[in-house]
C-alpha cells in the first residue's frame, strides 16, 4: 500500500494509527509513480506493443533479454516506456519475435496524412490492443495537431492499467464515459463514474483505473500537451 504523509493512502485507505516515522518510510513509495514518468508516447505505445509480444510468447524478461543480448533493466525501461528502443534494439527484438520492425512502428507513428496532416482518416489512427489488460487504445490525433490529443479507450469487464498509479508529463486530461462505467483513482481518492459523465485532471497526478461493471466500457479522452505546444516532440497517454 502506497501511503501520503498525511496519513492517508494514495489507494484511499486510511494509515490512522501509524507513527510519524512509519509515514515518513512510506514516502518513496508513493513519489514511485513521478519517477517512472513516460517521455514520450511513442515510447510508450511501441513498449506496450513489445510486452504484449512477449506475454504473447510466454517469455519472461530475463530470457528475452538473455537472448536479444541485452540488459534485464534496458528491457524492462523500453517495455514501460521510459527509454526509447535503438534501430538496432529494435531490428534485434522484431527478429526474436519474428515480426518485422514496420509492423513494430505502424502504431507507434503517424502514417502520412492529407491536408498537410490536418486530417486522419478511418483506419489510419494508431492502434493497440493490451489484451492482457483488457485495454484496447485509438488515437484520433491528427499528425499536424501540436498541443492536444485525443484519445479512445476500450475497457474490458475487470480490464484495468493495473494496481500502480502512473503520471506523463505536463498539462490537463479531459474525458467522458461513452458507454459502461469507469472506476478512476486520482491521487488518494476513487470515483465511479458512468455513462455521461465526464472528469478532468492534471497530467502530472497519480492515476489508476478500471471497469469494474459487466459491460466493454468506451471512454474519450482529450489531452493538452503543454509540451508539444512549446515546440517539445512528445506525446502523451491518458
Amino acid at each position: 500500500m502506497t501511503r501520503s504523509p498525511s496519513g492517508r493512502s494514495i489507494s484511499g485507505r486510511s494509515t490512522a494509527g501509524l507513527s510519524a516515522s512509519e509515514r515518513r518510510a512510506a514516502l518513496p513509495a508513493a513519489t514511485s509513480a513521478l519517477a517512472g514518468r513516460p517521455e514520450s508516447a511513442v515510447d510508450l505505445w511501441l513498449g506496450q506493443q513489445l510486452r504484449q509480444l512477449r506475454k504473447q510468447h510466454g517469455r519472461s524478461l530475463a530470457e528475452v533479454a538473455r537472448a536479444c543480448g541485452m540488459s534485464l533493466g534496458l528491457l524492462s525501461q523500453i517495455e514501460r516506456g521510459l527509454s526509447s528502443a535503438s534501430v538496432k534494439v529494435l531490428h534485434v527484438l522484431a527478429r526474436e519475435f519474428n515480426v518485422s520492425v514496420n509492423s513494430l512502428l505502424r502504431n507507434a507513428e503517424h502514417t502520412q496524412s492529407e491536408d498537410g496532416g490536418r486530417v486522419a482518416r478511418a483506419g489510419t489512427h494508431r492502434y493497440i490492443d493490451l489484451s492482457e489488460k483488457g485495454i484496447s487504445k485509438e488515437m484520433y490525433t491528427p499528425p499536424a495537431c501540436r498541443s492536444m490529443d485525443l484519445c479512445r479507450a476500450t475497457i474490458e469487464p475487470g480490464g484495468s492499467t493495473g494496481q500502480e498509479l502512473f503520471v506523463t508529463g505536463q498539462g490537463e486530461q479531459i474525458g467522458v464515459v461513452l458507454k459502461g462505467s469507469l472506476e478512476l483513482w486520482v491521487g488518494d481518492r476513487v470515483m465511479l463514474l458512468n455513462e455521461g459523465d465526464s472528469f478532468c485532471y492534471a497530467s502530472s497526478t497519480p492515476r489508476r483505473w478500471r471497469n469494474p461493471g459487466s459491460q466493454t466500457t468506451e471512454v474519450i479522452w482529450a489531452i493538452s500537451n503543454i509540451t508539444q505546444a512549446a515546440g517539445d516532440d512528445t506525446q502523451q497517454a491518458p
